[in-house]
């Protein structure tokens, strides 16, 4: 039986996906000399940072872990499965986007005793526009009301999971105080990023826009500041504790049936 309900559950696996091709990028102003390769944005993100394991204190930082996207610049991502706009995914969000932003150490412990005010030493600067579309013609913008900072919180945790949000009632304050395993808890098992949804679509005249799934993520950098650096997107994937559950109650109800 746990085997069936294994093989029943892959389908909620197989979805787990990270953007796979460059459509088009424009680097912008300010960026850092050599962090202009979009193709570093593809994949998952960055688990070692050249120096040890990416976590939020360690963030990635090499020009072959982000790009940069200055001021008038502009990155557009292709996905291979689209993102499904479901209701049903963790906090209603359907994409994460991981940045390079890392949390200050505020007790000068460097050597994994860090503690921090939940203040940002790198990223979360930019007014990054993130827009979606199913075609790669026709974008829609999502809301910039509802829109979390891009290259902000939460920085990447490589301990987590790249296709779980973290809860995004957490501010800078919640993680005030907090010691890299107190981090995690409040990560509740996420590998960080800010997380965004496609209910969030508006048109040109800022009316909503129903879209049942998407092929393209756009971000495009609109005033001066500090570039955004991006290291990756992932799909978000629902867990698949809740689809083995139903699953295994199928494979039961089968079973029986062909018992009787």
């Amino acid at each position: 039986m746990l085997a069936l309900a294994g093989a029943l559950s892959v389908p909620a696996i197989t979805r787990a996906q990270y953007a796979s091709s460059v459509v088009s990028y424009t680097e912008g102003s300010g960026v850092a000399t050599g962090y202009d390769n979009p193709n570093a944005a593809l994949g998952g993100p960055t688990l070692y940072n050249g120096y040890q394991n990416t976590d939020p204190f360690n963030p990635p930082y090499l020009a072959s872990d982000i790009v940069g996207i200055g001021t008038g610049g502009s990155l557009t991502l292709q996905f291979n499965t689209p993102i499904e706009n479901n209701p049903g995914n963790p906090f209603g969000l359907d994409f994460i986007i991981f940045g390079h932003a890392g949390f200050n150490i505020t007790n000068g412990n460097y050597s994994g005793g860090g503690i921090t005010d939940g203040t940002l030493f790198t990223g979360g600067t930019s007014d990054v526009r993130v827009s979606v579309s199913a075609d790669g013609t026709t974008f829609y913008t999502l809301n910039p009301a509802l829109t979390p900072q891009v290259d902000g919180l939460f920085p990447t945790d490589a301990s987590g999971n790249p296709f779980l949000p973290v809860t995004p009632t957490l501010t800078a304050a919640d993680f005030a105080g907090q010691d890299l395993a107190g981090i995690r808890a409040l990560y509740d098992g996420s590998a960080g990023g800010a997380g965004f949804s496609l209910a969030w679509a508006i048109d040109s005249n800022g009316q909503s826009v129903s879209l049942s799934s998407v092929d393209y993520v756009r971000l495009d950098v609109l005033s001066d500041g500090t570039p955004a650096y991006i290291d990756a997107m992932s799909v978000v994937v629902p867990e698949p504790a809740t689809w083995a559950l139903a699953l295994t109650g199928t494979g039961l109800f089968f079973l029986r049936r062909r018992v009787c």
